[in-house]
């Protein structure tokens, strides 16, 4: 039989942002314990909010499914002398802890052999699940933990009571000092804190009538319909904001939309500044008119279900108002000073104790900027990109984002555009953070990617170059996120670049740092790559040839992708993994004549079409055509078959193995001017 397992740990509030990755991370470490314990399930569900963390597992098995293992011992023709047992089956039974009698002989493929059946797994699921859960739970990985009552209970928050039901009746398990049971929480405010629960969907219903909605699903549903409705009211449209409706969704148990206004004086602060006073501060959505100003009204989510005397919208709006006047007076004040003028400034604010302050970070980046602006090939005005450089951490001394630090950047651009600065200029400020995650856009232009390329470089080799690497999954200085923005800039844009010719450039990561460097620069290469969707094996077929440029690294996974069916790349696949082995245990390979004159004929149509071959892959990647380059390798692999079909390559007249070893060495490397087609996966 089956049965439903429920688990809920209930719980001081999580920050919303860390709710959706710990409920995948739990979702996914339940589905592998099952899958090792062999316990057979129909599905895992997960679900939750700032106080709960659930699971659902439906239709589990009661025990572990039985397994029936052979160990075999002596062939039969010597486990028996005369029909007594011999010195190896007496050593096998006493090895196994079994009496002779307990064997038994076993047809096999290779013939008769002795040796024991046993049953393994049978184990109730009541048992497992009360070892497992524990520390199951305890691995899960959050942002920041918190330590309490004693040490070594790290989690989250402090958790408050655990719910284990199988098929209704409680599994007896402890977590972090709290004993399972049946009762549950409702919402703080609207329902009872002590709840009795039977299964699943009694859980969800008392639940619900005690103000929590379970299921985020649920909850994300009922804040898009009441925000599109709202903003109907209102005659205006949602400012979209996907990571926002998130939050709100992980924030609130019982989520209802309230709408409210500002006065139309704050409409005078750019869009940008209103816009993240709202979000980041108070959580509120935006909303705009038909002809996309922005509206002097906002949407919040309360966590109840009414607010039918309107306590709840003024005192958002009032609120709301005090942070609007708080930013107009920081931006009136602000631009009384410009960015030239505050450079100065910047030597008062330390960048890290290692690597000086951010007037020192300045100067790094407007050396480092023009060998950027060289090696993309982007062309970007000297002066604009020196002033754009020079004062891109000027904003970081302004009143405004000293108090609202999400718009640095944005608001050094709104004030370069304000002071009359080219948009090549300005817009390379304002976009110099761009982009924030794989999912964030790029900067626009030009400048801006060369600027934003600039900082990110010179963070990452300063921090390398002293010793400030990630350590597992710590990062506190996000040099991953760095990373993955200087490949998704380079990407996006097609822009050349040399990696190594950048580090030799800065001078600062030499031996051993750089290496460090690269190969971490080569991880999250590997990682957007996978996240563009392209297979583990065309990413490692390309890579293997070189990360140095991660654009045209791009485009041979592109045409790699667009070929891998063909049948010439299958058989070509294959044959150059056999060249690449030759020449492996062949060693150095000692440059060898290439007169065709004697050669078979098989060898000699080798010699002919692979000495064509380099110059045409080569005059192909030039020009970035590597799916016809791809194509010319791939109509190889007849001549190649044939080739190893009539000739032996390890020769026993040493210059006549040269000369065909030097052969196969050019035919590698014309391949991996494009790619390692070895490194390909031929299905079957």
């Amino acid at each position: 039989m089956s049965r439903e397992f429920l688990l809920e740990v209930g719980c001081e509030e999580i920050p919303a942002r860390a709710m959706a990755p710990a409920l995948e991370e739990l979702g996914r470490r339940f589905r592998a314990l099952l899958q090792e314990e062999k316990l057979s399930f129909d599905g895992v569900e997960t679900f939750g909010t700032a106080r709960r963390l659930a699971v659902r597992v439906t239709k589990l098995a009661e025990a572990q499914e039985t397994v029936t293992t052979r160990t075999l011992g002596p062939p039969a023709s010597i486990a028996f002398n005369d029909g007594a047992p011999s010195k190896a089956l007496l050593g096998f039974a006493r090895k196994s802890g079994l009496g002779v009698d307990r064997l038994e002989v076993f047809e096999t493929e290779r013939g008769p052999y002795v040796g024991f059946e046993s049953e393994t797994g049978g184990r109730p699921a009541r048992e497992i699940l009360a070892d497992a859960v524990p520390p199951l739970v305890a691995s899960l990985t959050f942002p920041k933990t918190m330590y309490w009552n004693e040490p070594g209970r790290e989690f989250a928050r402090p958790i408050r009571w655990v719910v284990a039901l199988l098929g209704g009746a409680l599994v007896d398990l402890e977590l972090f000092g709290v004993r399972s049971g049946a009762e549950t929480a409702g919402h703080r405010i609207l329902g009872r804190s002590s709840i009795p629960v039977e299964n699943y969907d009694d859980y969800v219903r008392k639940l619900a009538s005690n103000g929590v909605i379970v299921s985020q699903h649920d909850r994300r549903e009922k804040v898009r319909g009441e925000l599109k409705a709202a903003c109907e009211s209102l005659g205006g449209r949602l400012l979209p904001d996907e990571a926002l409706l998130e939050e709100v969704v992980y924030l609130n148990e019982f989520p209802t939309v309230v709408a409210g206004r500002f006065d139309e004086r704050f409409l005078r602060l750019p869009r940008e500044v209103s816009v993240t006073v709202m979000r980041e501060h108070q959580k509120y959505f935006a909303v705009e008119g038909v002809d996309g100003e922005l509206l002097p009204c906002f949407l919040g989510v309360m966590n109840t279900g009414a607010d039918p005397k309107g306590w709840i919208r003024r005192g958002h709006e009032r609120v709301l108002e005090a942070r609007l006047r708080d930013a107009l007076f920081f931006w009136d004040v602000d631009v009384r000073r410009s960015l030239a003028e505050r450079v100065d400034d910047l030597d008062a604010l330390t960048f890290h104790r290692k690597l000086g302050n951010y007037r020192d970070k300045v100067r790094r980046m407007t050396r480092l900027a023009g060998r950027v602006n060289a090696l993309t090939g982007a062309d970007v005005d000297a002066d604009a990109l020196t002033r754009a450089v020079s004062w891109s951490k000027s904003d970081l001394t302004t009143d405004l984002v000293g108090e609202f630090a999400d718009l640095q950047g944005v608001a050094g651009g709104l004030y370069a555009e304000r002071e009359g600065q080219p948009p090549s200029v300005w817009k390379a400020i304002y976009d110099q953070y761009r982009p924030g995650s794989l999912d964030d856009r790029s900067p626009e232009t030009a400048p801006g990617a060369v600027l934003a390329l600039t900082d990110r470089l010179d963070t990452l080799f300063g921090c390398f170059s002293v010793g400030l690497t990630p350590r597992g999954s710590a990062d506190p200085l996000a040099l991953r996120r760095h990373t993955q923005g200087v490949v998704k800039i380079l990407l996006d844009h097609r822009l050349p670049f040399s990696m190594t010719s950048a580090i030799e450039f800065d001078g600062r990561l030499v031996g051993e740092d750089a290496r460090t460097f690269l190969e971490f620069f080569a991880d999250r290469l590997r990682f957007v790559l996978g996240k563009r969707g392209f297979a583990y094996d065309e990413v490692n077929a390309v890579l293997a040839t070189g990360i140095d440029d991660p654009a045209d690294a791009l485009s041979r996974i592109e045409a790699v992708h667009a070929v891998r069916e063909s049948a010439d790349i299958v058989a070509i696949a294959g044959a150059f993994k056999r060249v690449k082995n030759i020449l492996k245990r062949a060693g150095a390979v000692p440059d060898g004549a290439r007169d065709t004159r004697g050669m078979e004929p098989e060898e000699a149509a080798l010699a002919e079409r692979v000495a064509a071959l380099g110059p045409r892959v080569e005059a192909l990647a030039a020009t970035g055509d590597y799916r016809e380059a791809l194509g010319e390798m791939a109509a190889l692999a007849p001549v190649l078959e044939a080739y190893f079909e009539a000739i032996l390559v390890m020769h026993a007249d040493a210059e006549i193995r040269a000369r065909r070893l030097a052969v196969l060495r050019d035919l590698m490397e014309a391949f991996l001017r494009v790619a390692d087609v070895s490194e390909i996966v031929v299905s079957g």
